[in-house]
């Protein structure tokens, strides 16, 4: 039968290449879309072979217990794993390589080396991995899982050499090379199949338990929290495409893992459907990030995020399960990428962060989807143990204690024909009010997590722009001091060259091209409509807002560069003042004076200057709050000048 799999995959291939080159001349299709079809054939055909049985190696433990290969063929079970394993990550590759190779450039240099490597290997040693897909007779007769596989083989393939053909130029840079490896290592972990730790290193020690808060339990949901600070530190910095092609990436190669465990024939029963709420989480992610359905996207925010949460607080995991059990692993991938990837969704800038608004949408979502699961329930339990979302049983109140198990005595049942439909009322109206509670605590908690983010990085940011700036000011310099004028030659003048400012919200200037000079001594005022740009100019020189071109100088100081040196030489009153009424007149000025270095003696000299000009002998040390309007203002304009 490995001839007739080589002639199938021989067939595959030719029908590819063929295929892409001939619609690619006598029709007037873009490459782009014929490109885009070949990848959504290859899903298809790798969805057909995933789905035609369970890969035997899940039942592989320690390399030869179990093995499809015999209790000798431990190095054939450990190369099948590797390959079988590089093979998600090269598939995914593949079949989304099409839509996202002209937003994201370094793909084509992967599908040129690292899958063409991958598949190449497949076809190679196709016997052998066959034998760990079907097991130790997949070799005797023919089987639509083999067909399939051997189909995809060449489908891959042939991908592969239109990429080859289409961008056959290749430059190697060592620096690019480093970068695609860490790439392909990023992709590997990504991809790790959920049977490869079972497979290749066996069973774990039987003390460690990841339920019951033990340690390793505790470790655990430390390792939710910790992964998406790790993956938003590696791709934070990436432009947005690369940012929402690598979520990409992990949400696929995850739900691959997750759908390991499911087939056509288990399918079959609805009692097997992924329609647990993290389980959808396994399909809803994807879907968002190919086509950003934004409302979607927010149900698994508010919801999926919530209960995967509680999932891994209370694992649903046999008490005899191995922790390196296949099912074990598979659990945890998939409440970690339900519990993290909506969270990394916002903190990788995909989707804007959620208002009240989206919280409603996922309200009314969530409210659709118990609904039906409700239903499901009541209906599949005719048939057997019909549990989706834990609402129809006892394993959610177990853990809550007696008051929540009392609560399911309260039961409301009838009959359609033969189909008998049971509810818990009070029991299931009250989980479905709490969990929009605890959603509605989880998005305040969102909120003051965003607010706190948003904060270092706005400090992030400016601290980055003081260290440009402080570079830019030393450059200008040219070796002076700092704490000097830039402009020596203006140390007693304001000066605006070719000043302009346009603000982030509209596409007109509010200043275009100003200049001005003005000498020491000078009283000078601007006259003009509202919207002429005074307050504009003004707000600029203080450094109140910044500028979008040219430069302002005080006192020789450049306003952009020099921020510090520069107010130190601007007294400003605004329009609407604050004063800390609570203070003295004397307290307030002198207070001012200490942020603004004024010596003792200036300060002193000045006050009692200011003091007898504005008459404010008889109130000057009583609390401001004691004061009239004029006279606050006669206080602003005092600490200005001194």
């Amino acid at each position: 039968m490995t001839t007739v799999y080589y002639i199938i995959f021989a067939a595959a291939l030719a029908l590819g290449i063929s295929a892409y080159f001939l619609v690619k001349k006598f029709t007037k299709i873009e490459p782009s879309k014929i490109l885009k079809g070949a990848g959504l054939i290859l899903a298809l055909v790798f969805l057909v072979r995933y789905l035609s049985g369970t890969i035997a190696l899940r039942d592989t433990i320690g390399l030869n217990i179990n093995s499809p290969f015999g209790a000798s063929g431990q190095m054939n079970t450990f190369y099948a794993t590797l390959m079988l394993w590089a093979t998600f990550p090269a598939f995914t590759l593949l079949a989304t390589y099409p839509f996202f190779k002209d937003r994201v450039r370094s793909l084509t240099g992967l599908v040129k080396f690292f899958a063409l490597l991958v598949y190449l290997l497949n076809a190679v040693f196709m016997p052998m991995l066959l034998t760990a897909i079907r097991g130790e007779k997949a070799l005797e007769e023919i089987s639509l899982q083999g067909v399939s596989y051997a189909v995809e083989i060449g489908a891959a393939l042939s991908l592969c050499v239109i990429c080859w053909v289409e961008n056959f130029k290749t430059k190697f840079d060592f620096k690019q090379i480093g970068k695609s490896l860490l790439l392909i290592l990023c992709m590997m972990i990504a991809g790790v199949p959920s049977f490869a730790p079972q497979v290749i290193l066996g069973y774990g020690k039987d003390a460690i338990k990841l339920d019951d808060f033990t340690l390793y339990h505790r470790l655990a949901l430390y390792a939710a929290f910790i992964m998406p600070l790790i993956i938003t530190a590696i791709f934070g910095r990436f432009d947005y495409q690369r940012r929402r092609y690598a979520l990409l990436f992990l949400s696929v190669t995850t739900m691959i893992n997750y759908c390991a465990h499911h087939s056509f024939e288990s399918l079959a029963d609805p009692l097997s459907w992924p329609l647990h709420l993290c389980n959808t989480a396994m399909f809803i992610i994807p879907i968002c990030l190919m086509f950003k359905l934004e409302k979607v996207f927010y149900f698994t925010m508010f919801i999926n995020v919530l209960g995967a949460f509680f999932a891994m607080l209370m694992p649903n995991v046999s008490d005899t399960a191995n922790w390196l059990d296949v099912e074990t692993v598979n659990f945890w991938l998939n409440h970690y990428c339900a519990f993290f990837m909506p969270v990394l969704c916002l903190s990788l800038r995909i989707y804007e962060r959620p208002k009240l608004k989206q919280f409603i949408y996922s309200l009314i979502g969530f409210g659709g989807y118990f609904l039906l699961v409700l239903f499901l329930n009541a209906w599949f339990s005719n048939y057997g143990d019909a549990d989706f979302f834990f609402i129809n049983s006892d394993f959610i109140a177990d853990k809550l204690g007696d008051w929540a198990l009392d609560l399911r005595d309260f039961t409301w049942e009838f009959t359609i024909g033969e189909l008998k439909f049971l509810f818990y009322p009070i029991y299931q109206v009250l989980f479905f009010l709490v969990y929009v509670v605890l959603s509605l605590a989880m998005w305040f908690l969102y909120e003051q997590a965003f607010q706190v983010v948003d904060l270092y990085l706005e400090i992030a940011q400016r601290n980055k722009k003081i260290r440009v700036d402080r570079l830019a000011l030393e450059v200008s310099l040219n070796g002076r001091n700092i704490m000097e004028p830039m402009n020596m030659d203006g140390t007693n003048k304001l000066i605006l060259r070719n000043f302009s400012k346009k603000y982030a919200t509209s596409d007109v200037y509010a200043v275009k091209d100003a200049c001005l000079e003005i000498e020491g001594g000078q009283i000078f005022g601007f006259l003009g409509p509202n919207g002429a740009g005074k307050s504009t100019i003004i707000k600029s020189i203080v450094g109140i807002q910044s500028i979008s071109s040219g430069a302002i100088e005080v006192c020789g100081y450049d306003v952009e560069k020099q921020s510090v040196g520069a107010k130190m030489q601007t007294g400003f009153v605004p329009d609407h003042y604050a004063l800390y009424e609570n203070l003295t007149g004397r307290e307030y000025v002198n207070y001012i004076a200490d942020l603004y270095g004024v010596s003792q003696e200036e300060r002193t000299q000045r006050i009692e200057e200011y003091v007898e000009r504005f008459n404010l002998h008889a109130s000057f040390d009583n609390p401001m709050k004691t004061y009239s309007h004029g006279m606050k203002q006669k206080i602003t304009i005092m600490s200005a000048l001194v």
